[in-house]
């Protein structure tokens, strides 16, 4: 069985492990932006250490990382509107897979996590926005629907996608939900809606790094 948990500190090896297999998968398919997702793996692992940043990854017996994700409560505000900002809403970002793990799917199984998860902590959406179209097509073939296409402070351009929140009951056959290692905070079991980690500062750094090394591109098919 797979098991999606909150990332620690002792995952950090696993994740650069992982990123930079996927890197390196990008480079021999000849995917943009592989140089970049190379360059920040260890930022990017990081993540795991960062607080209020939430990170958390799909393992396989426990130990074995195939997958990461991190949620966050703030928007991007050149992407979404203030009234879509004060929705209840899931923002996923930095999605990666292991690559040896492809014909699993297992992008579109942390996208259904997500959603069930948010459905059952009365989380309205779930938002992702990205700046392939290639991705953004395909998040669409995970039942996102695609909102806008906007610039991007920078010249880039932004994709945005949502899917409204609903409890997947058949997750159950995949996956065992919400583990949380020995150590973790019991501030990791507050329901996101009624925690106070939307950490404004925070979340916009997270959110210019991501633009500045590509951080959203085909990593997760």
């Amino acid at each position: 069985m797979l098991t999606m948990r909150p990332a620690t500190p002792d995952d950090q090896r696993g994740l650069v492990a992982m990123i930079q297999a996927r890197s390196d998968w990008m480079k021999a398919n000849h995917l943009p932006s592989w140089r970049n997702w190379g360059e920040h793996v260890q930022e990017l692992a990081g993540n795991c250490t960062r607080h209020p940043i939430e990170m958390w990854v799909l393992t396989e017996h426990g130990d074995r990382i195939l997958g990461c994700t991190t949620i966050l409560r703030t928007s991007a505000p050149w992407t979404w509107t203030a009234a879509e900002a004060a929705d209840t809403a899931y923002y996923l970002n930095g999605t990666v897979t292991d690559p040896a793990e492809r014909h699993r799917k297992l992008g579109t199984l942390i996208a259904d996590w997500a959603v069930d998860r948010a459905a059952r902590e009365g989380i309205s959406r779930v938002r992702r926005d990205c700046s392939s179209p290639a991705l953004a097509e395909y998040y669409q073939q995970q039942n996102f629907q695609l909102i806008r296409k906007v610039s991007t402070p920078g010249g880039h351009t932004s994709y945005a996608l949502e899917r409204k929140a609903e409890e997947i009951p058949e997750l159950a056959i995949w996956l065992i939900p919400d583990i949380t290692p020995p150590g973790i905070s019991g501030r990791w079991r507050t329901p996101l809606a009624k925690s106070a980690r939307s950490n404004m500062a925070g979340a916009m750094g997270y959110f210019s790094r991501s633009f500045r090394s590509a951080a959203e591109v085909p990593l997760s098919m």
